[in-house]
């Protein structure tokens, strides 16, 4: 199936009323995107375009939880299915070899107090190299590039639903799952720069918070970032005296 946005489409059904659980797939995405308005262009049928309409019964501020089981699924998805090992990059990438591999999305949609829904999407580069866009070629990478061999996208994600559905569970049983989602940070304790809308950031990253901020640590003071790019720096950071 060809779409404009799987996001989009599930957004429409949340509006309808329809319950949670119900997932939306396509082959290619003509309007595919990810956080800040950012294009998710991949080649049709090589690679995950998933949403996922969910309900849980969470406060609008504890919306960040479901992007950390997101990203926890995607992750225990590639350790356990392929055997791979990836590492997370805050808020919503996953990272094999310090290249992105997969990015989350959520959109929810709030009224009052109430998180009426929230569309979780995922995309997950798959079966293409990343040789046909080698201007991305430094900063991602795909499953076929890892592995060196295509992979059964339907059981790759059959597996990742099943994740999914899991660590949803253990959401709802009371799990904010941050302290997993933390331990498999390949950042914690190193030197990153943030570009946020307010400029740029440079900083020790130190930890997450339960409502999803990142910790910064710079001279003697620390920071808290609840939107914004990381890059993981090669050089250390020059301590100002």
């Amino acid at each position: 199936m060809v779409v404009e946005s799987t996001n989009d489409l599930a957004r429409a059904a949340a509006l309808r009323g329809e319950p949670e659980g119900l997932v939306v797939t396509a082959e290619e995405q003509l309007a595919g995107r990810g956080r800040f308005g950012r294009k998710w262009i991949v080649p049709r049928g090589t690679s995950l375009q998933i949403s996922v309409l969910l309900r849980p019964p969470l406060a609008p501020l504890a919306a960040s939880r479901v992007i950390r089981m997101a990203a926890l699924a995607t992750h225990e998805t590639l350790v356990n299915y392929l055997h791979l090992a990836p590492t997370l990059k805050w808020p919503n990438d996953v990272l094999l070899d310090g290249r992105k591999c997969a990015g989350i999305l959520i959109e929810s949609g709030v009224r009052g107090d109430t998180l009426e829904y929230v569309i979780l999407g995922i995309g997950l580069n798959v079966n293409y190299t990343m040789r046909v866009y080698p201007e991305l070629a430094p900063h991602a990478t795909t499953l076929q590039d890892v592995v060196g061999h295509e992979i059964d996208r339907s059981g790759l994600e059959n597996a990742l639903l099943a994740e999914l559905n899991r660590l949803y569970r253990d959401l709802l049983y009371g799990d904010d799952l941050l302290d997993k989602y933390r331990a498999r940070l390949g950042m914690l304790g190193k030197p990153i720069q943030v570009a946020t809308v307010n400029g740029i950031l440079r900083g020790t990253a130190q930890g997450v918070t339960d409502d999803g901020a990142l910790v910064i640590a710079a001279d003697a003071l620390t920071t808290r970032v609840y939107a914004g790019d990381v890059t993981v720096l090669k050089e250390p950071l020059k301590i100002a005296n």
